[in-house]
């Protein structure tokens, strides 16, 4: 898994399992669009190929180092990243709206199946 860190941490620590990099600002990259990408299927297909171990796998920062691949310029890799960023928060959104009304929709159970509430059914003639 890939992710980005956009905010400057004090004493930031890694545990055996992780590594990190700190992208200059001369590097062809953005962070955002890397951790997206590395998250997208092609990008889990590179990292793939350089896993190592038998029942947990594991990647060698010296091999992710050596790994090539294309990418679009700077100015659509941050345009890309924007556009997926604000989707990540309109589906941040949403879930949050659907538990909010699953919670409305419990609630309003409770009380029909509880009798606090009750329905009053019009007779059809």
């Amino acid at each position: 898994m890939c992710a980005v860190l956009l905010k400057t941490i004090n004493d930031v620590y890694l545990n055996s399992f992780c590594f990190g990099f700190r992208l200059r600002e001369d590097f062809e990259a953005d962070g955002l669009f890397l951790a997206y990408f590395f998250r997208s299927n092609e990008g889990r297909k590179l990292l793939y190929n350089l896993a190592q171990g038998a029942t947990r796998y594991n990647l060698s920062k010296t091999n992710f180092m050596k790994l090539k691949f294309k990418i679009p310029t700077r100015q659509e890799q941050r345009a890309i990243a924007s556009i997926l960023s604000d989707m990540d928060a309109e589906i941040a959104a949403l879930e949050k709206r659907r538990a909010k009304t699953k919670a409305m929709k419990q609630g309003m159970m409770q009380e029909l199946l509880t009798g606090k509430t009750r329905l009053i059914v019009p007779n059809n003639p």
